[in-house]
């Protein structure tokens, strides 16, 4: 039997973490959830029909990832992940700017708190000190559009060395007011660069890129953050079985997320937790109609008809 115990690694913020108000992010499927995958070599993404923004991303060589109840945390769900060998690759992200206006959350230097927890899962023989990490989407603001995209990105290993991660139970990790090193990826740019504390990107001066081959690019406290990635795989060894949830980020101008991922209900049509009116009206507004892997063609028979139907009524009133 896994434990629930967690481990929180930063005692004198932990007490913060579920302070913000929750913003539940459900499985494509209906419960148990998703299992989202690619055998290629190619990545392939899929976007949540709700809410938008939220996609599966980067899947290659039989990764998997899905929001499903595999491993339940705060509800009945988290975030699944697995690479079968060194090959496999699979992310959940979300891209503000592909949705909000401004397209950012906010600035650098005024992001104060990054959490989240993850979870490894005994049974992986990746090397013991790899767990699923954070990333945040970070740019420079110049002339109304993002230029230099990149990640910051924070492992434990990075911080604390390479030691085993505990396994079969959850582990909380706060980055950003612990002054955490994190590392650069520009994207497109084929390079990693040198791990930072998280004091050094946010401040004035900022990152200087290094001479040489290993040039990374300038971001400071002016940069924007506008978006959150979390996966696993790509050059790990063996495989990896984990997950994650109640992922944090809050910055000084009161844009703060509390993500939750959960299982949806079956029934839970338009995904709000609860299986009520509104779900019976979508499905009477399409009645009729064909779709395929919609969020109205409950049992997957690519009609929205009375099965869809039988299956709200059989749910109603879960959730509430």
């Amino acid at each position: 039997m896994r434990s629930v115990l967690t481990i929180l690694i930063c005692f004198s913020v932990s007490t913060a973490f579920y302070a913000q108000t929750q913003t539940r992010i459900f499985s494509i499927q209906p419960e148990p959830g998703d299992l989202f995958t690619h055998a290629g070599s190619n990545y392939l993404f899929k976007l949540f029909f709700q809410p938008l923004g939220w996609y599966y991303g980067h899947v290659q060589y039989h990764g998997i990832v899905g929001i499903n109840a595999r491993y339940p945390r705060s509800g009945n769900g988290s975030v699944y992940f697995e690479t079968p060998t060194g090959l496999g690759k699979s992310d959940i992200e979300y891209r503000h700017d592909i949705v909000g206006s401004p397209p950012y959350w906010g600035r650098l230097g005024d992001l104060e708190w990054l959490s989240y927890e993850y979870y490894r899962d005994a049974q992986s023989t990746a090397p013991s000190h790899l767990h699923v990490p954070i990333r945040i989407y970070v740019g420079n603001w110049v002339n109304g559009r993002i230029v230099d995209p990149g990640y910051l990105i924070y492992e434990h290993s990075v911080n604390f060395g390479v030691v085993p991660i505990p396994t079969d139970m959850w582990i909380q990790e706060e980055v950003v007011a612990s002054n955490r090193r994190v590392w650069q990826n520009p994207i497109n740019q084929g390079n990693f660069f040198d791990a930072q504390p998280f004091s050094v990107w946010k401040s004035p001066e900022g990152y200087q890129p290094r001479e040489g081959s290993r040039i990374g690019v300038h971001w400071n406290a002016d940069s924007v953050v506008y978006g959150i990635s979390l996966g696993a795989g790509t050059g790990w060894s063996g495989r990896f079985v984990g997950a994650i949830d109640n992922v944090v980020i809050r910055f000084r101008n009161g844009v703060e997320y509390h993500f939750n991922f959960e299982a949806r209900l079956a029934g839970d049509v338009n995904a709000d937790g609860a299986v009520d009116d509104a779900d019976l009206l979508e499905i009477l507004l399409r009645f009729g109609s064909s779709c395929a892997g919609c969020a109205w063609d409950i049992n997957g028979d690519r009609a929205i008809d009375d099965g869809d139907l039988l299956i709200v009524l059989m749910n109603f009133g879960r959730g509430l």
